[in-house]
């Protein structure tokens, strides 16, 4: 009995533990183009690679984010299509490096030294969201988006509050804060 609490403890600890993971967020935009005019937006594509999340659900995230952001849904002649990719990936960061080094003395005050080291991958899955923008009149993408190093935990239905978060924390700088050149 003593075994089995030990493990569930251990259990939620782990994915506590996961759940705090650092969110990273990048965005890019093609320099020279005027935003001020771009209102409204349709989708082009959606593709979810990640088990047991509903690519419907995630587009309503990044829909009532776009709505918060003065962006209006269009059936017909939307200003920016957008594409949305979601999938998982093993992690390149957290690695760990064991190392040996060698010093030899030499004379009275110097030394002569000699190291090596090896990373050991410390890979773990994490979650990926992609967003790309695209100006429908000149079929360009002028913005793109994305967040990585999501739990994947944070993809499941109890966890929809810190979903909506990282969308929003995505989907803020869009558009940037930018004159046209």
């Amino acid at each position: 009995m003593r075994h089995l609490v030990s493990i569930g403890l251990m259990s939620g600890l782990l994915l506590l533990l996961s759940a705090c993971a650092n969110i990273k967020y990048a965005d890019d935009y093609k320099t020279g183009t005027d935003f001020s005019g771009l209102k409204t937006y349709n989708w082009r594509a959606i593709t979810v690679d990640v088990g047991g999340i509903d690519k419907t659900f995630l587009q309503n995230l990044v829909d009532e984010q776009l709505r918060a952001q003065g962006f209006v849904l269009a059936d017909t002649s939307a200003d920016l299509l957008i594409d949305m990719q979601v999938f998982s990936r093993v992690s390149t960061g957290g690695n760990t490096s064991i190392g040996i080094g060698i010093g030899l003395p030499v004379g009275n005050h110097g030394s002569i030294g000699l190291g090596t080291g090896q990373t050991l991958g410390k890979g773990k899955q994490e979650g990926v969201i992609v967003i790309d923008i695209t100006q429908t009149s000149s079929n360009t993408l002028i913005w793109r988006g994305n967040a990585e190093g999501i739990p994947l935990i944070n993809f499941s239905p109890k966890a929809e509050q810190k979903l909506r978060e990282t969308v929003s924390k995505l989907l803020t700088p869009f558009p940037p804060q930018t004159t046209a050149q």
